[in-house]
């Protein structure tokens, strides 16, 4: 197995050069309070070298430090090109675990919470980490039923939410539609949104004074019930006690989750196995 994870002229291949048949035991612990996240990816790269894996926790629990993830069993060059090549997976996952729980358990379970922003990171990354945030208890997507999301250069490209919305009205699935004052009065936007069929308002403008301001108007106009609002704009943890007290559904926290530290971890040889 070694000689298929390296090229032959890696430095590691002289390094471990007669230790071939000897096997060792290494673990991956936390140094810190963590959601566990990324396992089975880094799960599959261990096995993926060749490694004898033994787990002692599974995604989505709460981890403190100290805690073993789990343990590596193989010889000595596939143990230390797996420090290279297993942990990745896991720390950062689980910094985007630990950031979508925290959320998750400051805001009450009448408001939806949607970590979106998924464009903004390379495509390779958005699996492992929608996954980590699922797994850290918020939502991938604004609803789960099919929708559209008409966000700002929709709405500028045909002019005005009420256009946007008339081009797409015949198209299945809910409308989901961004106001942020861009057409005249924000409430304006939102009358223009409840009377062409939008099933989601997403005020994205990050103020709380517009989803006051639109939430109010709504009901003061009879059709508060008939829609969902959501709010998003670089929504951070300072913000979520007001955003408790507010009459809206969905909250869309993007950055916040998505730019969370890395969970951190060690990787330690315990010894021969």
């Amino acid at each position: 197995m070694e000689k298929h994870i390296l090229p032959p002229d890696d430095i590691r291949c002289s390094i471990f050069k007669g230790m071939e048949n000897r096997i060792f035991q290494a673990g991956v612990v936390f140094t810190q309070p963590a959601v566990v996240a990324g396992l089975s990816e880094s799960i599959d790269e261990a096995r993926s070298l060749g490694l004898e894996v033994r787990s002692q926790v599974r995604e989505g629990m709460s981890v403190l430090a100290g805690q073993a993830v789990f343990t590596l069993i193989g010889p000595a060059m596939t143990l230390a090109v797996a420090e290279d090549r297993v942990l990745g997976w896991i720390g950062k996952a689980s910094g985007v675990a630990t950031a979508a729980r925290s959320f998750r358990e400051m805001l009450p379970g009448r408001i939806r919470v949607v970590c979106g922003g998924w464009k903004k990171l390379p495509l390779p990354w958005r699996q492992n980490l929608r996954r980590a945030a699922a797994v850290g208890g918020v939502a991938t997507r604004i609803v789960d039923d099919p929708f559209i999301y008409l966000d700002k250069n929709y709405i500028r490209m045909f002019g005005g939410i009420s256009s946007t919305l008339q081009a797409v009205a015949a198209l299945p699935g809910k409308k989901v539609i961004q106001l942020r004052g861009e057409w005249g009065d924000i409430t304006e936007e939102a009358a223009q949104a409840a009377t062409n069929g939008a099933a989601v308002l997403m005020v994205d403008t990050g103020r709380v004074e517009d989803v006051t301001l639109v939430a109010g108007y709504l009901r003061r106009r009879g059709w508060r019930q008939g829609v969902r609002l959501a709010f998003s704009g670089g929504i951070t943890r300072e913000d979520l006690p007001a955003i408790a007290e507010l009459d809206v559904d969905i909250i869309d926290i993007g950055r916040s989750v998505l730019d969370a530290p890395l969970a951190d971890l060690r990787f330690e040889v315990l010894g021969p196995a």
